[in-house]
């Protein structure tokens, strides 16, 4: 039980601590990791501030939400940083048509996928001959480039949505 307002307004701190990510290092130059994004087609998956395509997640305020240390493993072993809910879906009906994509929706009849394009397609399980659930899988590739290039890039998706 709280016994006084000042012990309400230490509980309050805490409280709001507890989701605060601790500030680590950053090394690299946030210009030159915005190059590096544009010159690896980072858009063509991930949103910045309505530029982009949502295949991938989206980046806008990814620095409130993710550490350094998380980012480097997302880019370097993505499949090691699986956003929590994220799974690969490939699915093969009974026309032979094979979709694969993320799982945008899913209940006991249907599963909504979002494809690499972009496009949504909504199935009813019981036209699926065969629903692979790809656990553990990225689209995305696992970069290997030069460490100083990777700090630059961590530095700017680090700086996205940083408060001044």
């Amino acid at each position: 039980m709280v016994s006084s307002e000042q012990d309400l307004t230490h509980l309050i701190s805490y409280v709001r601590s507890l989701g605060k990510i601790p500030p680590e290092p950053i090394v690299g130059d946030a210009a030159r990791g915005s190059k590096i994004y544009a010159q690896n087609k980072c858009s063509a998956c991930h949103i910045v501030a309505g530029q982009g395509s949502g295949f991938g997640p989206e980046l806008t305020e990814i620095a409130s939400r993710r550490s350094v240390s998380y980012l480097r493993d997302s880019i370097t072993r993505p499949a090691a940083a699986l956003p929590e809910g994220f799974l690969m879906i490939e699915a093969k009906l009974q026309s032979r048509q094979t979709i694969r994509g993320i799982r945008a929706n899913e209940d006991p009849f249907t599963i909504q996928i979002k494809d690499s394009a972009g496009h949504f397609h909504s199935l009813r399980k019981s036209n699926i001959t065969t629903l692979n659930k790809l656990r553990g899988q990225s689209p995305m590739p696992a970069y290997k480039m030069p460490v100083a290039d990777l700090d630059d890039l961590v530095t700017y998706i680090a700086s996205l949505g940083a408060k001044p």
